[in-house]
């Protein structure tokens, strides 16, 4: 797989507060990077409550498990990038924990790798954003470190949008916020997530992946596709940061729900 940049990328989801979708979202962006063909390992760093890697514990879709803030687990997943050279490395890191991230980061010079001609990976931080401040200041802060050596994807979770009439945006803390201002001199792209039926969040909880929504009761199946569609072709709009392009996604099968 080649993107825009022609590097390997690390996609970790930003360590903000609990409950905002951004599992959810590292599911969804999962399913559509295997589903295309691309070379990725998924690493779940909650340990927790590592979701991520309990909705893929079958063989062919496992998710890894360790605890990159712990000098022990980030050297497990720096192994792992250096003997399988995945394209993409998709990270979910645990909430509320980046002070500590950014720690381990640091101790072991993550944001070099770009320039590391045995494991050239170049981060993208990915926020999923709900309507509160939390999420916010955890993307300021990640952005304040990293600046330009890293990308980033702002993630609006349409599950808060409130349905109302109203000209007041549900994210005005993010669109009003520094954060934001500093999001947009960095060329940080926007997209949107879907909202997931809350019936159908439960019904697919804590095990049943995106892979096997065809195993679903047919309405939650429809609502499931539904979503996927929708959401893959949010994800065309931050392709290249994520470890895909427009012609990976478009050969997302149909039948699987993924295409755009």
């Amino acid at each position: 797989m080649a993107n825009s940049t022609q590097q390997k990328r690390a996609v970790m989801l930003v360590p903000g507060k609990g409950g905002t979708g951004k599992t959810l979202f590292a599911r969804m962006l999962y399913y559509a990077l295997v589903e295309a063909g691309v070379d990725v390992i998924g690493f779940d760093s909650d340990t927790e409550n590592p979701e991520l890697a309990n909705y893929h514990s079958q063989k062919k879709y496992q998710v890894y498990k360790g605890n990159l803030l712990e000098i022990e687990g980030s050297h497990k997943l720096l192994e792992m990038l250096d003997k399988k050279k995945p394209d993409v490395a998709l990270i979910d890191m645990p909430a509320a924990s980046g002070h500590q991230t950014r720690d381990r980061m640091e101790h072991f010079n993550l944001l070099d790798l770009s320039e590391d001609k045995a494991m050239p990976y170049r981060f993208s931080f990915v926020c999923v954003l709900d309507i509160g401040l939390p999420a916010v200041r955890s993307l300021h802060d990640v952005m304040t470190f990293c600046g330009d050596r890293a990308d980033y994807v702002a993630i609006r979770n349409q599950f808060w949008e409130d349905g109302s009439k109203s000209d007041d945006s549900s994210f005005a803390i993010w669109e009003e916020s520094e954060a934001y201002k500093l999001f947009e001199s960095l060329k940080g792209i926007e997209i949107a997530m879907p909202a997931l039926d809350r019936l159908t969040f439960q019904e697919m909880h804590p095990s049943t992946n995106f892979f096997d929504a065809e195993k679903l009761p047919v309405g939650h199946r429809l609502i499931t596709q539904s979503f996927l569609r929708r959401g893959v072709a949010e994800l065309n709009f931050a392709a290249p940061y994520l470890g895909l392009s427009p012609k990976n996604l478009s050969g997302v099968p149909k039948e699987s729900a993924g295409a755009a």
